[in-house]
């Protein structure tokens, strides 16, 4: 699934290292799960929570078997925006707002502006994200699902506790992120005897990068630049 910040085209560097002393029944467990590109990769006991309820419910229905409706119109997505922004559930619940906000959204940037199809290659760009999360849905079955904040998720003892939280200095989050707050909450859960990776460009000198590498990324969300940053993977 298309979502900001997905660890979608690292995943396949970082899992080998993430995973590599999980043992039997132990659960891996996302506080920061977005569009479960990674989760999805992974068998076992598996917990995923995420902050916002949008993609929480949507993520529920999916697993429940729920049939959202797979042509998603520039009306119905204008509709379906005002009211989000409205919160108004009258004609949408909060599933359906998810899913409409995320399949058909430019970039996969929640109501920013419709995907619609490319006029320069007729890519239908709504489809392409429905058929990718499609794929998506039978390897999340078995996984637990949270809409509740990191702090607060129950986490089973000796997990492999795996973040991507907002990345600091990253432009166009709806909410503010407290750091030092998140940082702290690391630490005690290393000190619970939990295995805990982060994802970010940098961390505090508590924290050690075990892993690297280079990719393109927009300069924030709204931009169509490209610059080089260095993804990296820390452990406490």
């Amino acid at each position: 699934m298309k979502y900001m910040g997905s660890k979608r085209r690292i995943w396949k560097h970082i899992a080998p290292i993430i995973l590599k002393d999980r043992t039997e029944n132990q659960y891996y467990v996302e506080p920061f799960c977005g569009g479960c590109n990674s989760i999805a990769n992974v068998s076992g006991n598996r917990m995923a929570s995420d902050i916002n309820p949008f993609l929480m419910d949507m993520w529920k229905g999916l697993l429940d078997g729920e049939e959202y409706p797979e042509t998603i119109t520039r009306e119905t997505y204008d509709e379906a925006r005002k009211a989000y922004k409205a919160k108004d559930y009258t004609n949408y619940s909060m599933a359906e707002l998810g899913w409409i906000g995320f399949m058909a959204s430019y970039n996969g940037i929640f109501y920013h502006s419709y995907s619609g199809t490319s006029v320069s290659d007729g890519r239908d760009y709504v489809k392409a994200s429905i058929d990718n999360v499609k794929q998506q849905i039978e390897p999340m079955k078995g996984c637990e699902l949270y809409c509740c904040s990191y702090d607060a998720l129950e986490i089973p003892p000796d997990s492999i506790i795996y973040c991507d939280p907002p990345y600091q200095g990253t432009k166009g989050y709806e909410v503010d992120f407290d750091y030092p707050k998140f940082y702290d909450w690391c630490k005690s859960m290393k000190q619970a005897g939990h295995k805990v990776f982060v994802s970010e460009y940098s961390m505090p000198s508590d924290f050690t990068c075990i892993w690297s590498m280079e990719v393109a990324n927009s300069l924030d969300r709204f931009s169509q630049k490209r610059e080089r940053r260095t993804e990296r993977l820390f452990t406490i």
